[in-house]
């Protein structure tokens, strides 16, 4: 979330703050509430402010609103080259294909579900999966780690950051 949506967060939950308080006010029969309305209401000079205040508000409601629903690009395609002669890149489908080939050769893992994101570091390959159980998961681990690392990188020409695995019983999951 960005600081400045964070701001406008903050404001306008103290806004509705004040709204709320001053709404039970006027539950608890308090004269305050009423008095402050009048008292805003009184001159045009207050309604013009009165009127912008609440421009302001419904712009950060507004605003609120298309953060919240707004959805985060999903990545499509990495980019492994750029130059003078032009660019050269490959879709996210063809890097699942690219690892599940570095992948097949290993003996012991059972199911596997990739996911690929981007960092400022290179790609950040996420993988779901499922070994036999009488392996030693850190030693295998560590083989698919470097083997889809150098794979990447060999065949692809994608600079990965980090590969982060997830073993699980998946096929048992899905039941």
């Amino acid at each position: 979330m960005s600081g400045t949506l964070r701001l406008v967060l903050f404001v306008y939950n103290l806004l509705f703050l004040a709204l709320a308080g001053v709404s039970l006010a006027a539950a608890l029969n308090r004269p305050e509430p009423m008095n402050y309305i009048q008292w805003a209401l009184a001159t045009t000079e207050s309604k013009l402010i009165v009127g912008i205040v609440s421009l302001l508000l419904l712009a950060a409601t507004l605003a609120v609103f298309v953060a919240i629903f707004k959805r985060e690009p999903r990545l499509e395609q990495v980019l492994v080259k750029q130059g003078l002669q032009g660019e050269i890149a490959i879709t996210v489908p063809a890097i699942k294909v690219l690892i599940m080939k570095a992948i097949k050769p290993i003996e012991g893992v059972r199911d596997i579900r990739p996911d690929v994101a981007q960092s400022v570091e290179g790609l950040i390959i996420k993988l779901h999966m499922a070994i036999n159980p009488e392996l030693s998961v850190p030693e295998l681990s560590q083989q698919i780690q470097s083997t889809v690392k150098q794979y990447l990188q060999d065949i692809g020409g994608l600079q990965v950051s980090e590969v982060r695995l997830l073993v699980d019983d998946i096929p048992a999951a899905g039941r």
